[in-house]
């Protein structure tokens, strides 16, 4: 799952308390389902995506969220179904775990999971900073481990900046590979949000068709993601990437409903 759409999804129980006594009632779940399309050079095929995401609170402290993706790309299709939870430990502190299973090919892990421990920090709980970590196990006896870094801003209720970093080692061959990025995402709970991400860093491997393979190498993205409310418990979502390696870009658009419970 994203982390741009995790956050979104679990917005309530990230912000800080003196944030959620303005903000409007938060409401039990949210279902989302959605499309995506991509348009790749290089001569190689298009793909499509399509997601159903789902979250839930218990109580005050705990939300469960899962996803249920089934993507096409390179001419192989697969999926990943996933389950998770976060939980608020204190006023500082909250942890979140995902299990995830996959199926179709190499691009989509076996199995893997991920766990990450979050704070936050200032008088008014506004500098939110995370480390996580994860690992993936794929066919032919490929594997990732990895580690996350992240902290969030939020400027006031409008405004949040987020920096961020992904450390992984692929094997076979203990191939080593970052992805910093930068994010900033604005607007108001019930009314939109607008996220804007960037990335630039290096990938360890990708399979793009029947016994080619991407190894180390350099890549690049920018993805632009807008939420907007229709109604006090539904709206849409639009989402543009457009992302570039030394062998092939793609450009990918996609779109979805979302209805909050």
């Amino acid at each position: 799952m994203r982390a741009a759409t995790l956050t979104l999804l679990l917005a309530p129980l990230l912000c800080s308390a003196a944030q959620a006594d303005e903000a409007p009632p938060v409401r039990r779940g949210q279902i989302e389902v959605g499309r995506q399309d991509s348009r790749h050079s290089a001569g190689l095929p298009g793909g499509r995506a399509t997601h159903l995401r789902g979250n839930w609170a218990l109580g005050q402290d705990t939300v469960l969220n899962a996803e249920l993706l089934s993507e096409r790309k390179f001419d192989a299709s697969g999926g990943v179904a996933a389950v998770g939870a976060t939980r608020n430990l204190d006023q500082d502190w909250f942890a979140s775990a995902t299990l995830s299973r996959g199926w179709g090919g190499p691009n989509w892990a076996r199995h893997r999971i991920d766990a990450s421990v979050s704070r936050k920090w200032g008088a008014s709980r506004q500098f939110v900073t995370t480390l996580g970590g994860y690992r993936a196990n794929f066919d032919a006896g490929r594997s990732d481990r990895g580690l996350r870094v992240s902290a969030n801003y939020y400027l006031n209720h409008f405004v949040v900046f987020e920096g961020g970093a992904t450390f992984n080692t692929s094997h076979p061959g203990q191939v080593r590979s970052q992805m910093p990025y930068l994010a900033v995402t604005l607007g108001t709970p019930g009314l939109q949000f607008l996220s804007l991400r960037a990335s630039r860093g290096s990938e360890a491997y990708q399979s793009v068709g029947t016994g080619a393979q991407l190894v180390d190498f350099d890549s690049q993205s920018l993805s632009l993601d807008w939420r907007y409310w229709l109604a006090p418990d539904w709206g849409m979502t639009v989402h543009a990437e457009r992302y570039l390696n030394p062998s092939y870009s793609r450009t990918t658009v996609g779109g979805g409903l979302f209805l909050q419970l």
